[in-house]
């Protein structure tokens, strides 16, 4: 079992503009509005950065830039991981392929890699730590958040690095709706560590043998929110933190997530502080 402690958490979803409303959200979902996001979207790049940034990227950076200070974050090791990257970029230069002459723009195309994300954010933050970008199609959550506590673990990590995972998504163009099933655009970021001090709850992981069945919310609204987008999958475990926030007495609660055929199961264990 692999163990990590959640630090702070950066989300950007329909309605949703922190962790702060977040919370709101999970603990008075009668009180939720499913709303878009706001199509503009502040990030911690320059003005010329961030007008080259898709919105793919803006979405990736206004959730990881909630979940600290700069000088903080520069620090993190990192993992950034979507689905399918920036498929509204890849449609655009596949259009354009197909054009007379072929008028790929340089921007499109350097927008297009999987780790322009990470990139940017090296930019924001002028980190020069290691950044990892993956994918595991719409188990790219659980695959990162693994991969996320396991380098946090990692002999190599000598300078105990805390770790900084952030979750992407956009609604992909028309062209992909058989391929792709998101209806609304979904990041969220999770800043991990090796220590307890000030953490949010004790995350306890462990890859599963398919008996049990996925986790779901029992609120219609957030239950949609959650099958909107393959980031979303994290609410659940939000859900259970969120929720524990004023009670006295603290319980530890099992959340299944999906992880290929074999599931991922999440002992959350959430901490208060004095």
């Amino acid at each position: 079992m692999l163990t990590a402690y959640l630090k702070s958490v950066g989300i950007t979803a329909p309605g949703i503009k922190s962790w702060s409303e977040a919370r709101t959200a999970l603990q008075c979902p009668d009180q939720y509005i499913l709303s878009p996001v706001d199509k503009k979207l502040e990030t911690l790049l320059p003005a010329n950065e961030h007008r080259r940034a898709t919105r793919v990227t803006q979405l990736a950076l206004s959730a990881a830039q909630q979940t600290g200070t700069q000088e903080e974050l520069n620090q993190c090791l990192q993992i950034f991981s979507s689905c399918n990257g920036d498929l509204t970029t890849f449609n655009q230069i596949s259009l354009a392929l197909a054009m007379d002459g072929r008028p790929v723009s340089p921007t499109r195309f350097h927008n297009s890699v999987h780790n322009a994300p990470s990139g940017y954010w090296s930019i924001a933050t002028q980190s020069q730590t290691a950044s990892t970008s993956i994918t595991a199609y719409t188990d790219s959550l659980t695959a990162s958040l693994l991969e996320a506590i396991v380098q946090l673990n990692a002999s190599d990590n000598k300078q105990h690095r805390d770790c900084l995972l952030v979750c992407y998504d956009e609604v992909p163009p028309q062209a992909f709706d058989s391929q792709f099933n998101a209806t609304e655009e979904f990041a969220c970021a999770l800043t991990l560590s090796q220590n307890s001090n000030n953490a949010l709850a004790k995350l306890e992981i462990s890859v599963g043998d398919g008996s049990k069945a996925l986790s779901t919310l029992s609120s219609d609204i957030l239950e949609q929110l959650r099958l909107s987008n393959p980031q979303a999958i994290i609410l659940p475990v939000l859900n259970v933190i969120a929720n524990s926030e004023d009670k006295t007495n603290l319980y530890s609660e099992t959340i299944t997530l999906p992880y290929f055929e074999q599931g991922m199961n999440i002992i959350i264990r959430p901490l208060k502080h004095d």
